[in-house]
């Protein structure tokens, strides 16, 4: 057996230290510095969900729950599933993988944030 390719128990206790070591490294990255680039329109998942850069132009037709004065009040800044602060112009969303969405937009994801 060539034992320079073997692994020994006290190598494999090093390897997985530094991959735990590396993963909590990871873990503390902030979820903004992640999510550095922004949605836009012509995406396939962002065309499936509505999703509109400016939530005023929404076709209430195909999206009837952007109708009316309750849909006049669905923004992505005030959606459960939008990471941003409240006044952010853009902001992680879960939908599209924490990538950036316009505070001021809307898709038909959008769930109210909880009081």
């Amino acid at each position: 057996m060539n034992k320079d390719k073997a692994i020994d128990r006290r190598g494999f206790l090093k390897m997985g230290v530094q991959a735990g070591g590396g993963m909590l490294a990871l873990s503390a990255i902030p979820l903004q510095l992640l999510a550095d680039d922004k949605v836009t329109e012509d995406e396939a998942l962002a065309q499936a969900m509505g999703y509109k850069l400016d939530a005023s132009t929404v076709d209430t037709a195909r999206f009837p729950k952007r109708a009316g004065d309750a849909g006049a009040n669905q923004f992505c800044h005030n959606c459960t599933l939008f990471a941003g602060a409240a006044d952010a112009e853009y902001g992680p969303c879960s939908i599209f993988q924490n990538r950036l969405v316009s505070g001021k937009g809307w898709c038909n994801a959008w769930v109210a944030k909880p009081a």
